[in-house]
């Protein structure tokens, strides 16, 4: 296929007829905006990435969608939550790159959860952290017996218990691989661990069942040597799971399986992959030819779901990346796919990503991982209901900006800090910006004022409904007068006061600014980036014109069919 038909198609995959059909879209989508488009706050330091939603449903399931991206273009990585329509609601730098943010419940109480350490590009090296809802470090969780704990899986159980991945490194025989000798691997592993003890609990090793020869990964020139650059990854563990029966659900990405043991450490199946003990009925095979997977989970006693990559970073199995719900007879062992989750547009992630039925609707959510977009799927994965980028789809091959995961889930947070506020002098009147990092519970904001700085006694000016991470207020000039004391306090839906941003005078007003965020140093070279390739592209489209013409007389009856079709649902789906 030609560069230009590549071009055109990309166009197609953008989907304008489900977005908004706007210039500003189309320009976040070729990266024309650069390659990690922010956006930035008066009242808050951070400028948070800036979510393209191509399409948003009413149907789509209340919640608040969790992120830890990172990347090229990512260059100070952290936890982060957005609400259901792509405001920012909680961003954090101070633990560095982080991966798996989730929402998970111990001893009744809901924790953020997630990995932090370092990463060698296989495995990590870290622990994992239990936040309670005042973004405070309530639990920090570590493998047992030394190891270290990685990025792939940190799973609470109904027991309260924690499951982790651990990548540990080998010495062992490689001639099943095709190698002489002796050589390093990594050995993917489980631990179950007592989270307040830190005993272990379970241990299993990929090693007890599985040969090197089962891998679909090729060694190369791997094996030789102890570290990242050297070791052999046969295996590749990428998530772990436990039933109430006491038995285990692991995903390895390397062997395309999915694997189930027992209590006592028994392997009882295996879906997939080299030792697949299922007869696929389905059509088309994906129920048991799946590959380079991730996220296999229970559902129910019978179903089990998972993201079907269809790729690696060096080949690709399938077209494109999809999400499978899988149904399994124990009965004939026999395996079939019930539904098919499509990426939209049809693009591949090479690397990471979930799949995640939510428990209200039914609706499933997917995170794609390496591209930087997050969708959200009817139940039998009819439509699409919604669908939103991080970063621009243009760049998705690249992983400049990714997450490993996205999650969507019900969270409560209280801050242990006040709400931030920039009161600027404007023309003819002054602007108050106000915002408070990480709280969920907010309905409004109340302008109050008093006589003395440092009276608790404050009467109500006035109100502004909250509106999206932070709130402006419009304020006459007469509003605010010298010698009277102001703050702003934020309340809940009952109308209770959550907390009172810093008090201040009309002498501590400062001139107009644009942001009190800071630059983003890659700002430029993001754009310049973007713009070269763009611009190879125009150039390539002028150079071979005719071929252009003859591919877009080829899709113009698609594109504005498709436009005409969706516009006015999709104008009405953005106003709501």
């Amino acid at each position: 296929m030609s560069l230009i038909s590549l071009v055109f198609l990309f166009l197609l995959r953008l989907e304008f007829a489900s977005a908004f059909f706007s210039w500003h879209s189309f320009l976040y989508e070729f990266g024309l905006l650069g390659a990690h488009p922010t956006t930035p706050f008066h009242s808050f330091s951070i400028a948070s990435p800036e979510v393209n939603l191509l399409r948003w449903d009413p149907r789509c399931e209340d919640g608040y969608v969790l992120l830890s991206p990172r990347g090229r273009f990512y260059p100070e990585p952290g936890p982060l939550i957005y609400d259901n329509r792509g405001n920012l609601v909680w961003v954090e730098k101070d633990y560095g790159m982080i991966m798996d943010l989730n929402v998970q419940q111990y001893r009744d109480q809901d924790y953020l959860t997630f990995w932090v350490g370092k990463d060698d590009g296989t495995r990590g090296l870290g622990s994992y952290y239990m936040l309670n809802s005042s973004y405070n470090v309530a639990h920090v969780v570590s493998p047992a017996n030394g190891l270290h704990g990685d990025v792939h899986d940190f799973k609470i159980t109904d027991e309260g218990t924690a499951l982790m991945t651990v990548y540990d490194l080998v010495e062992t025989d490689l001639t099943p691989a095709g190698k002489s000798g002796n050589g390093w691997i990594y050995e993917g592993i489980f631990q179950e661990v007592d989270i307040e003890t830190g005993e272990l609990i379970f241990q299993w090793s990929a090693g007890d069942y599985y040969n090197l020869d089962d891998s679909y990964f090729d060694i190369g020139e791997k094996g030789y040597a102890p570290h990242q650059a050297g070791a052999y990854d046969y295996y590749h563990i990428n998530s772990v799971e436990k039933r109430a029966d006491g038995s285990y659900l692991v995903s390895s990405r390397y062997m395309h399986s999915v694997t189930c043991i027992s209590a006592t450490g028994e392997v009882l199946w295996v879906l997939g992959g080299k030792r697949n003990m299922f007869k696929d009925l389905s059509d088309d095979g994906s129920a048991t030819g799946f590959t380079w997977q991730h996220d296999a989970r229970w559902h129910s006693d019978r179903i089990v779901t998972l993201l079907d990559n269809g790729a690696n970073e060096h080949e690709k199995t399938a077209d494109h990346t999809r999400g499978l719900m899988i149904e399994l007879d124990f009965n004939n062992w026999t395996a079939r796919t019930l539904h098919v989750y499509h990426s939209p547009g049809h693009f591949s992630s090479h690397s990471q990503g979930n799949m995640q039925v939510l428990p209200r609707t039914g609706n499933v959510f997917i995170g794609w991982g390496k591209p930087s977009a997050y969708t959200e799927f009817s139940t039998d994965g009819a439509e699409v209901l919604c669908d939103a980028h991080y970063g621009p789809s243009m760049f998705f091959w690249f992983g400049w900006i990714k997450s490993y995961r996205a999650q969507k889930a019900n969270w409560v947070g209280k801050p242990s800090w006040p709400p931030s506020i920039a009161v600027n002098a404007e023309k003819s009147s002054h602007a108050v910006y106000v915002s408070w990092n990480g709280a969920t519970e907010i309905s409004g904001w109340l302008l109050q004022q008093t006589t003395n700085r440092a009276s608790k006694d404050f009467a109500t000016l006035g109100y502004e409904p909250k509106k999206g991470f932070e709130t402006r207020f419009e304020l006459a000039p007469d509003t605010i007068v010298d010698g009277y004391f102001y703050r702003v306090a934020a309340v809940d839906y009952k109308g209770e006061e959550l907390g009172y941003t810093r008090v201040f005078a009309i002498s501590d007003i400062t001139s107009p600014s644009l942001t009190n965020a800071e630059p983003d140093g890659d700002g430029f070279q993001q754009l310049l980036i973007a713009a070269c390739i763009a611009g190879a592209l125009l150039a390539a489209a002028w150079k071979y014109k005719r071929q252009v013409m003859g591919t877009y007389a080829y899709c113009r009856r698609f594109i504005w069919g498709v436009m005409d079709r969706y516009r006015y649902r999709s104008h009405r789906s953005y106003r709501k």
